[in-house]
């Protein structure tokens, strides 16, 4: 018995099924296109890079952020603290792709616990006396700080750099432990610190320079105490990263001379002397 002919197979499939393939086929590749596009926001919505990040770059690294979404279509997972607490986070957790404490200091105990895979420096950050713009309490001295009628708030030596630095600094100067005695409290980050004198909480506050681009209405006092509190900030690559080449290119893009560094100083960082060795 012979087989039926293509001509008389196709034959016997009615109008309506023809029409069902059709429709089915048609709905089959929409699924297939919606599929991919799907995968495609999943990269790049479900699936960041995740940057460890200390609050004293919060400002920058936020207007960064939107630059990269727009260059390269992929967001960032951004963990927002103090340095110290963000090293205690990576080396307990081990997941990550990015680490960008508020000193260098940070990214060399990473890399002794074996979490940096490259790093590459960004900016430097300097200590400064934050006061209320105009300066009302004529605080021009470490002396002025430990007046009676000046409250003074610090951050954290345990847990933030700029707080670790100011103590450094200042005890060798001799002067620590009257700041430290004379301090209000002990702020978790910088940021705080630089809030509690937005809002009158305190008169003056230890802080870095680049800090106080993001609050108009306070003003940098330098003393020669804090001279020698800088922070050089670098960007780490951990060897945690799940998507290393692409943690790699963000480092390119944020050190790039017409992309990252560019923004960090319109942000108040100082991006021209990184080289020099810190005291």
């Amino acid at each position: 018995m012979s087989r039926p002919s293509a001509v008389s197979r196709q034959s016997a499939v009615s109008p309506l099924h023809r029409s069902l393939l059709m429709i089915l086929a048609a709905a089959t590749a929409l699924a297939i296109l919606l599929g991919l596009l799907a995968h495609g926001d999943r990269h790049r919505g479900v699936d960041p890079l995740v940057l460890y990040c200390a609050a004293s770059n919060a400002a920058v690294i936020e207007r960064l952020r939107e630059d990269y979404r727009q260059q390269s279509g992929r967001d960032l997972e951004i963990h927002y603290g103090p340095s110290q607490a963000l090293l205690s986070t990576l080396q307990i957790r081990r997941a990550g792709d990015l680490f960008l404490p508020a000193d260098d200091s940070y990214v060399r105990l990473a890399a002794a616990d074996s979490l940096v895979a490259a790093s590459h420096p960004v900016a430097r950050m300097r200590a400064v006396v934050a006061v209320r713009r105009g300066n009302p309490k004529n605080i021009h001295s470490l002396d002025d700080l430990l007046r009676s009628d000046v409250t003074l708030v610090l951050a954290n030596p345990d847990s933030a750099a700029i707080g670790r630095l100011t103590r450094q600094a200042l005890e060798r100067a001799g002067g620590w432990s009257g700041a430290a005695r004379a301090s209000r409290a002990f702020r978790a980050t910088v940021n705080e610190v630089a809030n509690d004198v937005l809002v009158g909480s305190a008169d003056a506050g230890i802080v870095y320079d680049a800090v106080l681009h993001a609050y108009p209405d306070l003003q940098a006092v330098a003393l020669p105490e804090l001279s020698s509190a800088r922070s050089d900030v670098s960007v780490a690559v951990l060897t945690t990263s799940r998507h290393e080449l692409a943690a790699r290119r963000f480092v390119d893009f944020l050190t790039a001379e017409n992309g990252g560094r560019r923004r960090y100083a319109e942000f108040g960082f100082d991006v021209r002397s990184l080289q020099g060795p810190k005291p």
